[in-house]
């Protein structure tokens, strides 16, 4: 199975909100992913999120503001604000990719009438202009990074912890490791991406429908796109799942936890909730078929 080009493109902007249609829904009535875990006496609540939005978004569900409010400690995939990201840029971002031919082709064609754009991507890496050109096509569509559900917490959360799963230089490192065909893919996915299928996936979120996002997550293409999958998500599912239960086990930690991870970790057979009853027999409750405390 591999990612759609909508679902795709908002997997990479998860890993990477930093870069920076209508929807009438009023947010309290959204219902994202959103799910209660219970390990070892303790409680952890786990949202998963879009990592690009709109100020209509707030504030969320009472349901997971009240989570939000009485939460120990913020837990999230990697702290952008603690690092030095121009040093990554330069040590992951960098690196000439060759495009071959019928890349070359494609982008002459995008790049006719973008030339600022395109001569301001051209030092980067491919797998960065993706990125880049991932934010831009949201953007264009109304949701923008700084709405971002992660962003908003993380400036909400102050002044108590903020715990991280992974690291912003292991995502970088994550990306930087696919082949040069995998990374033009993903540039090319970022232009011709449909709208309404970058739209659908952001409505399935705020909807809270599970079965919907997780198809979008695996609608077929050919090709090399499993590799993303297993890597951007199922891989991790099973890294995080570990620190979450290493977190939860550690009398240390402040509780309970608020953890928000991007909705693709949260939806399916091989989610955190699911990898987390799997491996550690781990409670999870989805909070909107039953009430969470």
């Amino acid at each position: 199975m591999a990612t759609s080009r909508g679902s795709l493109l908002l997997a990479l902007v998860g890993l990477f909100y930093f870069f920076s249609g209508t929807d009438a829904k009023a947010a309290v009535t959204d219902k994202p992913p959103f799910y209660q875990l219970e390990y070892r006496g303790k409680t952890a609540y786990l949202l998963g999120s879009i990592h690009v939005g709109r100020d209509d978004f707030y504030p969320m569900a009472p349901q997971i503001e009240r989570a939000f409010a009485k939460a120990g400690a913020l837990v999230v995939e990697a702290d952008i604000d603690n690092v030095d990201v121009m040093a990554l840029i330069r040590q992951y971002g960098l690196s000439s990719t060759p495009q071959g031919a019928n890349v070359e082709q494609r982008m002459a064609q995008y790049c006719q009438y973008r030339g600022t754009l395109c001569d301001s991507l051209r030092p980067y890496s491919a797998w960065m202009q993706a990125m880049q050109l991932s934010v831009m096509r949201f953007d264009e569509l109304g949701y923008q990074a700084q709405f971002g559900v992660d962003q908003v917490l993380v400036q909400k959360n102050r002044p108590r912890p903020l715990i991280e799963l992974e690291s912003t230089e292991f995502q970088f490192k994550l990306l930087a490791s696919f082949s040069v065909k995998t990374q033009w893919d993903m540039v090319i996915e970022a232009i011709d991406a449909p709208d309404d299928e970058m739209l659908n996936l952001i409505y399935a979120w705020r909807d809270g429908d599970e079965e919907a996002l997780d198809k979008l997550m695996q609608a077929q293409m050919p090709g090399e796109d499993t590799e993303l999958l297993e890597k951007l998500l199922w891989q991790r599912n099973v890294n995080m799942s570990n620190k979450i239960a290493q977190l939860m086990a550690d009398d240390s930690t402040p509780e309970p936890l608020f953890i928000v991870v991007g909705a693709g970790h949260v939806v399916g057979d091989k989610s955190i909730p699911a990898k987390m009853q799997q491996l550690f027999d781990v409670k999870a409750t989805n909070c909107w078929q039953q009430r969470c405390q």
